[in-house]
């Protein structure tokens, strides 16, 4: 589902959308910034995105959305409340260089239909271990569902559903129209 024309226009006139060249950790470059903190910091805007990817999924029966980060935990929070019926939330945890789910969480997960959720995909790593541990818990997983994601279509086997990318592609530096028109070196985003 596209994104409605206003809602670009709310970021864009706040500090949450800036436009220019950026680069990621992941070498991929945008002509646009979503800041991620503030715009999970305001519930308006979160709500509006969280919503716009809540309709993707309304027919698949989603049961739990879970997401593998801080981050994406609100924004995750609102996905499932805007599901119907209203699905379960699960935040798994970083440890130790894995990713673990609490063991009284694992029945929201164990036989159900789930959605990975997060606020941004850069490389799809994360992403990916996430859903190799729902599937190794009998989960059935619908999609994979972010703001914006910089790793391309597809995690795994899975679809992205990226409510920002129609609107801010992400591209390889030798795709790059800013590299190609000569805007100069990228500004070097830290995520």
């Amino acid at each position: 589902m596209d994104l409605e024309p206003a809602l670009i226009r709310q970021l864009a006139a706040t500090d949450i959308l800036r436009y220019g060249h950026f680069a990621f950790r992941t070498g991929r470059h945008s002509a646009a910034l979503i800041d991620r903190d503030l715009l999970l910091a305001d519930p308006a805007t979160a709500s509006h995105f969280a919503y716009n990817i809540a309709k993707n999924y309304f027919t698949d029966r989603v049961e739990t959305v879970v997401t593998p980060s801080i981050w994406g935990a609100g924004l995750a929070q609102w996905i499932g409340y805007f599901l119907e019926p209203k699905a379960k939330v699960v935040d798994a945890t970083p440890h130790d260089g894995e990713i673990t789910i609490a063991e009284k969480l694992l029945p929201l997960i164990e036989g159900k239909r789930v959605l990975l959720a997060d606020n941004l995909i850069l490389s799809g790593q994360t992403m990916s271990r996430l859903l190799d541990l729902t599937k190794e818990r009998g989960a059935t997983v619908v999609g994979v569902a972010t703001l914006w994601c910089a790793a391309g279509d597809q995690i795994g086997d899975m679809p992205v559903y990226a409510a920002l990318n129609g609107h801010f592609p992400a591209w390889a530096p030798d795709d790059c129209p800013g590299c190609s028109t000569g805007l100069g070196d990228p500004e070097i985003v830290p995520y």
